[in-house]
């Protein structure tokens, strides 16, 4: 499924995934392979599916917190049911997340708010923190000061989303009982990038694109940069649970 911008003005070919050559692109292959087999992993085992589930959880919650910290301080008023709407959708997106691992025999409640959803792990806070810092240092290059670098942070976050769950519906295919979830998921993560790509066109004047360019830039380079460690990750938490002694087969719940 397609997830580029739709009707990108000139300039602003940026907000369109990067085509890589060279040690990015090598980088992207070697991610995208260690992920298939954490996903493997994951799926071996019910402990692995839940495991899943709560990342995908904690995701969405942490969206949901970043919308309320980042977007919501002074956004124009054109935007704001935008930002309700995108709101809405990650909160329903945590509940059934939370549904499906107590499906499964675990125990999980999505916050009733973003001030309620649990703090993310010490791997996450480094990237918020990274995100952070961008922000900050971007912010005074624009009109809209840190809604530019927040939208450009939150379209890059949702077309890695849609990448994910891309490559993890093809993988359990269509008959598994997890694909309707995600991929009901998948098809409001790529309404998210098309709003985002059309927020920041029409947030960013023409004499602000080239920071614009170098904003982008940053971002997805720190996005890479996690990219290897969180694969490697994933595949050891499967391992691990697969061959813990006792570990059950994943119960399938169809729909």
């Amino acid at each position: 499924m397609a997830a580029d911008p739709v009707g990108a003005t000139p300039g602003f070919d940026c907000l369109a995934p990067p085509s890589l050559r060279g040690w990015p692109a090598l980088q992207a292959r070697l991610v995208h392979h260690v992920k298939r087999a954490a996903l493997r992993q994951l799926h071996a085992s019910n402990a692995g599916e839940m495991l899943l589930l709560r990342f995908y959880l904690v995701g969405e919650e942490s969206s949901e917190q970043a919308l309320q910290r980042e977007l919501r301080i002074a956004p124009p008023e054109w935007l704001v049911r935008q930002l309700d709407q995108h709101l809405a959708d990650e909160q329903l997106h945590a509940r059934l997340f939370a549904e499906a691992i107590v499906e499964r025999g675990g125990s999980a409640l999505a916050a009733a708010s973003p001030e309620e959803a649990p703090q993310p792990d010490w791997f996450s806070r480094r990237k918020l923190a990274r995100w952070q810092a961008l922000i900050r240092r971007h912010a005074p290059h624009f009109a809209h000061g840190g809604l530019v670098p927040a939208y450009a942070i939150g379209l890059a976050a949702e077309q890695m989303a849609s990448r994910i769950l891309q490559r993890h519906c093809a993988l359990i295919g269509s008959q598994h009982a997890l694909h309707p979830l995600l991929s009901r998921v998948l098809a409001d993560e790529d309404r998210h990038i098309r709003l985002c790509s059309r927020t920041l066109q029409r947030c960013v004047a023409p004499h602000e694109q080239a920071r614009l360019v170098q904003l982008m830039r940053e971002v997805r380079d720190t996005e890479r940069g996690f990219g290897i460690t969180g694969a490697a990750g994933m595949w050891l938490a499967g391992m691990a649970l697969r061959l813990r002694p006792g570990a059950a087969r994943p119960v399938r719940h169809h729909a």
